[in-house]
């Protein structure tokens, strides 16, 4: 491509060193700017390669295929870009949500839940420096955890949802104890070298359950058998109730 440089020409006419067209009526006996071929051959092939470059075949008979070409390359080339643009400004949404997520601390557990662990902890705020998050209190203290039940047949402490019941050790009541009878070898110990002076050593197995009233000359006296059968047994000690355990800690988080 090349400005016009015929005869005619008007220098300067678009800018310094720029020639164009001119009417030239300004200037005596000077002809308006005339086109030459080379000019000519030079714009309309600057145009014509354009619309075919751009994938058209020249159409004699529309005039608009110069700006068609051009909305079609720039069109698409703009759609193109927006989209890229567009899948840019996701694709960074998305890196900065998963930034967040990646830094963000995980809370497995929720308020009102609880944290079993093996590690021992002295207070709350090691607990929460350890999890990263949350206050916590200590939970089920000396207690074992038993799972609700909601089977009708279960005692209803078992069914009622955070009960607390049950003793570390029990002294067992009179109507606790096994239903039983004293025998003579509770009067043998109450009465020990002197059973044979209180006619025991005469006694038949068949005798045993015998009220004192029903025993001859000889035999224990009433008061005898009261004395032997009152005799005081055991330690009057309370029992262990608890099944071997191990003790973990176990904290409840609050908020």
């Amino acid at each position: 491509m090349h400005r016009i440089d015929s005869a005619t020409a008007r220098a300067n006419a678009n800018g310094d060193g720029k020639t164009g067209f001119h009417d030239n009526s300004d200037l005596p006996n000077q002809d308006a700017t005339y086109f030459t071929p080379e000019w000519s051959n030079a714009l309309q092939e600057e145009v014509a390669g354009v619309i075919e470059g751009l994938g058209l075949a020249l159409d004699k008979s529309d005039n608009g295929q110069l700006l068609k070409a051009l909305v079609q390359q720039f069109g698409e080339k703009k759609v193109l870009e927006d989209a890229i643009k567009d899948y840019k400004a996701m694709f960074e949404k998305d890196r900065e949500r998963l930034d967040e997520l990646e830094s963000r601390t995980y809370e497995d557990t929720q308020i009102g839940e609880l944290f079993w662990t093996s590690k021992h902890f002295a207070t709350a705020a090691e607990v929460a420096e350890y999890k990263g998050y949350g206050t916590w209190q200590r939970a089920l203290q000396g207690r074992v955890a038993v799972g609700f039940s909601a089977d009708p047949e279960d005692h209803v402490d078992f069914r009622t949802h955070g009960k607390l019941y049950g003793e570390r050790e029990h002294t067992l009541t009179l109507e606790e104890t096994p239903e039983h009878k004293h025998s003579q070898d509770d009067v043998f110990d109450k009465f020990g070298s002197n059973a044979s002076e209180s006619g025991l050593e005469t006694q038949a197995a068949g005798d045993y359950n015998k009220q004192p009233e029903e025993y001859g000359t000889g035999d224990l006296t009433a008061t005898d058998w009261e004395r032997a059968t009152e005799q005081s047994r055991g330690g009057n000690q309370p029992h262990n109730n608890m099944q071997p355990s191990q003790t973990l800690d176990c904290w409840e988080r609050v908020t």
